[in-house]
């Protein structure tokens, strides 16, 4: 579970994601969404420090902490895919209720922890919420005797297959007159409710903190942490009892900020931040299932590095981040495939400007997104950049409006689809704040096809279909015949037997095509051509410059598109040079106002016009749609 940069102080200072998924292949149009609004605000003002969870639908859940002014409160939000972010319920309330951290299972079942922290002590809570359900009750999963003001423990949680929990964190106490004592524990909760008994893994008389697990998909689990300057792991197989703890570096920083991922196969990687020689740098290590740990491998040396963050596709690709100081914070990344070396690091962010708590999210197919928070005139932004599976970083973006804005999260089905979470200060205070990257098509929820009653009637075809961050725009059919129609539900009067196809495109251009055969299947398509349909004018007639006829001024030309496009109309008369009108529209029915005059230098002389539509973007013209508009003395 990726544990995040945290940066409480500062911010009570100043503000007290039918047909199995598929991923997107290389050519889709990841889009951050929505287009229309920059961000979704989540929360009221006092928010901070939020983390985020999707299901394998796409169903996105934000948990996060806020002061609302008698105390602090754990506030929950969440996203049906293709809905809307619903009203923030409490969760906990208390005197510190800090750092909330959520897992959801792949039915859409979430699971929270969090640390209250009271007058003499603290207290490891959790909260549950089944898919579609209400949160329960916080329950009480770990007490700590005593409280230590100058640090802050974050529980971690991971998830396995079946749905159980495992929970890792550092148990604090300071008995008076002997060494204080930090001491890393566990404990699982079944897939019943029920949390076990908190049980040690780190050696008694150690100061263990900072801790991270990984657990796999058959249970088992993984946790790090770091031991004064030694890195330590131990592990645990499904249903049974945690290893004695092994060491994995005797030079780890006194912020090792270790995490930890688990790929399919179930070899384990581990990163953190590493002090040796007077040098600080980045170290990795690998176990296989079953295995022994690697020796530690230096990612870089020499500079100084912190924070880093790492992820894993289900090919066992491997990608790390972490940030750089180099006359200024910089996101560094490096890549590792299966059974291969570790990449040179590349630069993400620009180095002008600090750049620093670095995230990242990998979807099946190895797309990953990263964002970071990074200082900007007129206040701080999140940044984000993605890289396509094989490919390049993108140039990063701002997700965020300027206004301090940081503690950035993100998390993707396995389809690609992204959601992102930060805090960001408003005149008010901190809120925080959500966005989507929609990075695939439709998913196809039923197809049916209906038997005519009689010989000579026509077969009927029907579509279900949804999208995570974006609406279904169009849906085009062909026919065994090759004859096409456009919409969810069309008929098809032909007597070809064959295999029956319908594109589906959401409105910013992701496509998901299926065959239907009596069963359907689907695949993620490209990009695709636009397709121009249902092309009308309300009216045929409109009136010239400077005439009184008394015929409309303006007609309505109306559309549909099956994906993003730049239409052009072409106008075209005997006689007179074409005159076009060229107009950005999206996917779905559009509605373009045509007049005779049509700019400034732009004018329909009276007479007898063709209208000639055509649509394009980066993989091809439409076929061409003509009309017929008479311009009237």
């Amino acid at each position: 579970m990726a544990r995040r940069l945290r940066h409480l102080i500062a911010l009570l200072v100043t503000g007290l994601v039918g047909a199995a998924l598929v991923a997107p292949p290389a050519g889709a149009a990841p889009t951050w969404r929505p287009v229309t609004n920059l961000f979704a605000d989540l929360s009221a003002p006092g928010a901070f420090a939020p983390a985020v969870a999707v299901d394998d639908a796409g169903n996105a859940t934000v948990l996060w902490s806020r002061w609302n002014g008698t105390q602090f409160v754990v506030q929950a939000s969440y996203r049906p895919v293709g809905g809307t972010w619903g009203a923030p319920v409490d969760l906990a309330g208390g005197r510190q209720v800090i750092d909330p951290e959520v897992v959801v299972d792949r039915t859409g079942n979430a699971t929270a922890v969090w640390r209250r922290v009271d007058t003499d002590r603290s207290v490891v809570q959790s909260a549950s919420r089944p898919l579609g359900g209400t949160w329960s009750a916080p329950v009480d999963v770990a007490t700590d005797p005593s409280v230590d003001y100058t640090r802050r423990d974050v529980p971690q949680v991971a998830v396995d297959a079946a749905g159980v929990v495992t929970a890792t964190w550092s148990r604090f106490e300071a008995v008076p007159g002997q060494p204080w004592k930090d001491t890393v524990q566990s404990a699982t909760r079944a897939t019943d409710g029920t949390w076990s008994t908190p049980v040690d893994l780190s050696p008694a008389g150690t100061s263990a903190r900072t801790t991270d697990v990984a657990v796999d998909t058959a249970g088992n689990a993984t946790a790090v942490w770091a031991a004064g300057s030694a890195l330590q792991a131990a592990t645990r197989p499904a249903g049974g009892a945690w290893s004695a703890p092994a060491q994995l570096s005797a030079s780890a920083s006194n912020r090792a900020n270790p995490r930890v991922v688990v790929d399919p196969a179930g070899t384990v990687t581990a990163v953190w931040h590493s002090f040796a020689g007077g040098v600080y740098g980045v170290q990795t290590a690998t176990r296989p299932l079953g295995g022994a740990w690697s020796s530690p491998v230096d990612l870089v040396r020499g500079d100084v590095f912190d924070t880093p963050a790492i992820a894993v596709d289900r090919q066992g690709t491997a990608t790390a981040l972490w940030q750089r100081y180099d006359e200024g914070w910089i996101v560094t990344s490096a890549t590792r495939t299966t059974g291969g070396a570790w990449s040179n690091p590349v630069s993400l962010s620009t180095p002008a400007i600090d750049s620093w708590d670095p995230q990242l999210a990998v979807d099946l197919a190895g797309n990953a997104t990263a964002l970071w928070s990074r200082g900007k005139e007129g206040g701080g932004v999140v940044e984000a950049a993605r890289r396509p599976a094989g490919g390049e970083w993108t140039a990063p973006i701002d997700l965020s409006a300027p206004g301090d804005a940081r503690n950035p999260q993100v998390a993707v089905d396995p389809a690609g689809n992204a959601t992102a979470a930060w805090s960001r200060k408003g005149s008010a205070g901190y809120v925080v704040q959500a966005r989507g990257l929609d990075a695939a098509g439709p998913v196809v929820d039923e197809i049916t096809g209906q038997t005519p009653r009689t010989s000579r009637g026509a077969r009927t075809y029907s579509v279900q279909a949804h999208d995570v961050w974006s609406r279904v725009a169009s849906a085009r059919w062909t026919f065994p015949d090759g004859t096409t129609a456009t919409g969810t539900t069309v008929s098809y009067a032909g007597d070809r037997p064959g295999s029956v196809r319908v594109v589906l495109t959401d409105s910013v251009g992701n496509a998901t095509a299926c065959t239907w055969t009596g069963t359907f299947t689907c695949r993620a398509t490209t990009r695709i051509a636009p397709v121009v349909g249902r092309a009308r004018l309300g009216t045929h007639q409109v009136r010239a410059v400077g005439s009184h006829a008394r015929v409309a001024k303006k007609a309505k030309a109306s559309l549909t598109l099956n994906t993003d496009a730049k239409v052009t109309f072409t106008f075209r008369k005997a006689g007179a040079k074409p005159v076009r009108l060229v107009e950005r529209l999206d996917a779905g029915r559009n509605v373009v106002t045509l007049r005779a005059r049509l700019g400034a230098r732009k004018v329909l002389e009276p007479g007898r016009w063709t209208v000639v539509v055509t649509a394009k973007n980066k993989v091809g013209t439409s076929p061409k749609e003509k009309l017929r508009l008479r311009v009237v003395r």
